[in-house]
Formats: C-alpha cells, structure tokens, sequence
C-alpha cells in the first residue's frame, strides 16, 4: 500500500512539475531518486529490517512514477490524434513487456546470486537431496527446514535467509546502477524535448496552417 500511494501521488504531481520543468529533467530527477529508494533496499541489514523495506519501496516507487507518466505522455501527445491509440497501445505495452523483462531479469539474478551463496552450504544430520532443494530457492529451503527437527531446521534456515539477503542486496545494487544510468539518458537524450502536449498542440496548429 505505501508504495501504491506513493506512486499515484507521484503521478498526479508530474503534470504540475513538467508545466515549469523538461521532461527531461523531471524523469531523471525523478530515477535519480528510484535509485536512492533501490539505495536503501541495498543498505538493509541482516534482519531485514521492515521499515526500510517499506521505505525503499515507497520512494523508488515515488521515483519511477514521472518516467511512466512523462514516456506516455510524450508519445501520445507527438502523434496526430487519429494515431492516438495506437499510440497509447504501444505506450501500454511497452509498459507491460518492460516490467514483465525487468522482473524476469532481476528474479534470475537474485536467483542465480541465491544458488551460488548456497552452493558451499552444509548442515549436519541434513541429507543431500534435502540440502539440493533448499539451494533452488528460499521457499525450498523453508519447505525442507519445516520438515526437519527443531535445531537443524533453524541452522538451515538461518543459512538460507543469509544467502537470499545476501542476493538481494546485490540484486538492489545492480537497480542502482541501471536507474542512474536511465536518469543519464533521459536528460541527455530527451534536454530538447518538450512536453508531450505540447508538442501535440504544436503539431496540430501547424497542420491548421499547412490546411489554410
């Protein structure tokens, strides 16, 4: 819920932004700060403290919001207005098959970064075919320490937890970089680019002027 509210508080404040401010600007404004959020989320300690988490994903989540609003905005608004929905299909789309690549991506990431702290990891009195399934995922490790006496579930457990929050903090780092990587571009590439909007506006009077 926090990161919802924050994000749809972020996207009602980006039209009034980018009335006074590029589109550019307030994109990379707004990455620059999703990747403090991303920050965060790499800065967490071993406990996992909730708090920061809510934290990290409520202001990466505040952050992300104008580059959404904004890269619809401008590609609906250049288009003439017969296009229009294609326009906003693609921009939709896009949007989808983004987020779609990014989590798959970053889950075989985290996945892989999991594996590969487990991959040394032994509990005493625990079989091999035990340990092979808590090395898959976290939620394997859970399934098989449920299962085990009290003692060897808790020290696979705790083995487990450490390698997936190990996973996750590099996993963050690596958003880190990405997001302030896209927040480059977008104010190099889009610094002469205005408003979707406006520019629709632009376009249309001139095709007036071209008709008269």
């Amino acid at each position: 819920m926090p990161s919802a509210i924050a994000f749809i508080a972020s996207s009602t404040l980006t039209p009034i932004v980018a009335s006074r401010v590029r589109p550019a600007y307030v994109m990379a404004a707004g990455l620059a700060l999703a990747a403090a959020g991303f920050l965060v989320l790499a800065g967490i300690g071993g406990q996992a403290d909730l708090a920061a988490i809510v934290i990290g994903y409520a202001v990466f989540s505040f952050g992300l919001a104008p580059a959404f609003t904004l890269a619809t905005d401008l590609i609906v608004g250049t288009v003439e207005p017969e296009q229009a929905g294609a326009a906003a299909g693609l921009a939709e789309t896009s949007s989808e098959f983004g987020g779609a690549l990014g989590i798959a991506i970053l889950g075989s990431v985290i996945t892989s970064i999991y594996r590969s702290s487990m991959a040394g990891v032994a509990v005493d009195g625990v079989a091999a075919q035990e340990i092979d399934a808590a090395r898959d995922t976290l939620g394997g490790a859970v399934a098989v320490a449920m299962a085990l006496p009290d003692k060897l579930g808790s020290d696979l457990l705790d083995k487990a937890r450490e390698a997936f929050i190990q996973a996750f903090h590099m996993t963050a780092a690596i958003c880190v970089l990405v997001v302030l990587m896209a927040a480059i571009f977008a104010a190099l590439l889009l610094r002469n680019v205005r408003a979707g909007s406006d520019s629709g506006q632009q376009s249309a009077r001139a095709a007036t002027a071209a008709e008269q």
